[in-house]
């Protein structure tokens, strides 16, 4: 077990930056990590962190987050997505950086990610943008079944039909109905 790096630390800050069904829990383990252990042989730099049950309380919810990082940029290669998983316990287990091309072993910059936020049936619902800005779909009730990243922005079809493109700053600037 190695000590927890300080990227690795901003990663799980900035994933556990909104609000959700037992994120305070989780933010408890998360001041509570004592190490880490790098746990993928891919190159990538996902790691299981080690926390001090003594002192913080296992999390309900879901085995899978329903948050996960997105990175809206990168260079010299495909954005990535940063996904956390919970033990059968409920304390935090794998926090995995998901790579569409070669691996590297390096994070993400947190403060240059979006947080999506997903329902309990995996629908994303909301984005935090690295600005604060938070943008949900326009229609209440209403969720998103896609998320691309487009230059400046993005944009996500919502499941009632519409294709909705955000800019970085988290303003609507074009609504399409597509079915």
């Amino acid at each position: 077990m190695r000590p927890i790096s300080e990227a690795e630390q901003r990663i799980l800050g900035r994933l556990l930056s909104v609000e959700f069904d037992g994120v305070q829990e989780l933010r408890a383990q998360a001041a509570h990590v004592s190490g880490a252990e790098p746990n993928c042989a891919c190159g990538c730099p996902s790691i299981t962190p080690t926390i001090d049950r003594s002192l913080a309380l296992p999390a309900n919810g879901p085995r899978v987050l329903p948050v996960e990082l997105q990175e809206l940029e990168r260079q010299n290669g495909i954005e990535r997505t940063v996904i956390c998983f919970l033990d059968g316990d409920g304390y935090l287990a794998n926090l995995e950086c998901v790579f569409y091309d070669d691996a590297i072993d390096e994070w993400p910059q947190a403060a240059e990610c979006a947080v999506l936020v997903r329902d309990s049936e995996r629908y994303l619902n909301a984005v935090h943008l690295p600005g604060g800005a938070q943008v949900s779909p326009q229609e209440s009730g209403d969720h998103w079944v896609s998320f691309e990243i487009e230059p400046n922005g993005f944009s996500a079809a919502t499941w009632s039909g519409w294709r909705e493109t955000y800019s970085a700053g988290g303003d609507l600037t074009a609504r399409v109905f597509t079915k």
